[in-house]
């Protein structure tokens, strides 16, 4: 291919598979490499109807071998791809002819579940903001009447204290309990004043957490770790950051712990990662921080609103925390998610690599290393 139209395919959203006259792979995009999880050299020795699963045999018998010039091109919904022993997955597909040197096809994948995972996630998002804002607004009403409370129990101690001891006993409860709600209002609407932004190595943080998840010694947890030492500086809010991760890794530890988990397990990854889609926007590269644990399975109606306020499966808990963990990462311009089986729950965070380096930073920024 040439240059300029290979750097412009290199570009897409859409997975891309050029073939020669016999079907063989001749060229595959970075979308294709990330979608079938091959790279391109491996696809490059392989025929694209190698990549079809079997079972559908419709689909491969209107595939032309060799193609001829005269071919119309034909479009498939919902076609099941097996590239690899168990890797699966079903995709739209466009075939059309492609006419270099030769002839051969032009294929266009769409993932249906990358599609469908897409429109979820704009989904909850929506919904996730609008219960979100609506929490934010009756904090903001609760909070005033809650120091008017406070302000008129600390008068009535001034005023009646001395005359009636017993009366103090009373204020107390009612000045104590009004603090604990303000609290609870105040993480209700998330931190006024954020920390700024500072280059970090994220290792130092995960490790920093790690450390003081092992020094509560609730259970006996096992952390396993495989970092990626060549991931880059990011620019965060480390306190912030921290809070994320301790959140996620505290919940696994008492979620094994309440589940009796024999070996309990924490396991720590780090990986970049090409072409991640945030919220519609596509980045070069990412930093993908995974956190999985083998507890036991969040409940499918729980996990569907489990960055929700409010929403926990702890007796004691107030649902506050993934809820401002997702608000923190959002901020960071990345990502939070969770997927949970009977053997495994994994959190995934994602966090985009800037572009502007270190060095074009102002010098008043602190590295926290």
């Amino acid at each position: 291919m040439h240059t300029e139209p290979k750097s412009i395919i290199e570009g897409l959203y859409t997975a891309v598979l050029v073939t020669d006259s016999q079907q063989r792979i001749i060229y595959a995009n970075p979308a294709a490499e990330q979608l079938l999880s091959i790279s391109h050299l491996r696809l490059e020795s392989m025929k694209f109807c190698d990549l079809v699963d079997r079972s559908e045999t419709s689909f491969l018998h209107n595939l032309p071998s060799p193609v001829r010039p005269g071919f119309q091109g034909l479009t498939a919904a919902g076609i099941l791809l097996s590239p690899e022993p168990g890797n699966s997955l079903q995709v739209n597909l466009s075939v059309g002819l492609y006419s270099g040197r030769g002839h051969g096809l032009l294929i266009e994948m769409h993932s249906i579940d990358h599609q469908q995972k897409l429109a979820d996630a704009v989904s909850l998002q929506t919904q996730h903001t609008a219960a979100r804002d609506l929490i934010r607004n009756l904090a903001h009403e609760i909070k005033n009447p809650l120091g008017g409370i406070r302000g008129a129990a600390q008068l009535l101690e001034l005023s009646y204290a001395s005359k009636e001891p017993d009366l103090k006993e009373y204020t107390s409860v009612i000045i104590e309990q009004t603090d604990r709600l303000k609290k609870l209002v105040d993480n209700l609407l998330g931190p006024q004043h954020p920390n700024p932004l500072v280059w970090t190595n994220i290792h130092y943080v995960i490790e920093k957490v790690l450390s003081l998840a092992a020094m509560q010694k609730r259970i006996n947890v096992r952390f396993e770790k495989d970092y990626d030492p060549s991931l880059p500086e990011l620019r965060l809010d480390v306190d912030s950051i921290q809070q994320v991760l301790l959140n996620i890794v505290n919940n696994a530890i008492d979620a094994m712990a309440d589940a009796k988990t024999e070996h309990p397990l924490i396991r720590v990854v780090t990986r970049a990662e090409s072409g991640h889609i945030v919220r519609e926007h596509k980045y070069p590269t990412v930093v993908a921080i995974t956190i999985s644990n083998n507890g036991p399975e969040i409940p499918e109606e729980i996990r569907q609103t489990i960055f929700y306020p409010m929403v926990t499966t702890k007796a004691n808990g107030n649902g506050l925390g993934l809820s401002i963990a997702q608000s923190i990462i959002e901020r960071h311009g990345g990502s939070l998610e969770c997927r949970s089986n009977p053997s495994e729950t994994t959190f995934k965070i994602v966090l985009p690599i800037q572009k502007t380096s270190r060095s074009a930073q102002t010098t008043n920024e602190v590295n926290p290393l």
